[in-house]
């Protein structure tokens, strides 16, 4: 048991480590996909969506919290497919072309716009 959630408020905690309770901080960690993909962070994100996903909203909201997880999560999943991944890749490609590349875009609230929009 790694010890790092944080206690949950006292009409869903049902012991001191629940899932539900560890920090987004430290799950991304524990993924560790910025240290294996480290010149990719498109996927480096996804690994990290994917497992929180996982653990987050089938094992704790959905199993755990609720009783069951239903079908409509599961063909959700399945007719969206590359949604996010084709978004998320489509984003980096923008920033890359329009802004000089990641890490690189002025820090102007013009920039967010243009990058929002």
């Amino acid at each position: 048991v790694s010890q790092m959630a944080d206690i949950l408020p006292a009409r869903r905690a049902r012991g001191p480590n629940e899932p539900g309770g560890i920090k987004f901080g430290h799950f991304c960690d524990m993924v560790q996909s910025d240290r294996k993909y480290p010149n990719d962070p498109v996927r480096s994100s996804l690994e990290i969506v994917a497992a929180g996903t996982m653990l987050f909203d089938q094992i704790w909201l959905g199993s755990y919290m609720s009783g069951g997880v239903g079908f409509t999560q599961y063909a959700t999943a399945a007719y969206t497919d590359n949604i996010l991944d084709d978004y998320t890749q489509y984003g980096v490609d923008y920033i890359k072309k329009h802004h000089g590349g990641i890490g690189k875009a002025k820090a102007t609230q013009e920039v967010v716009n243009d990058i929002a929009t």
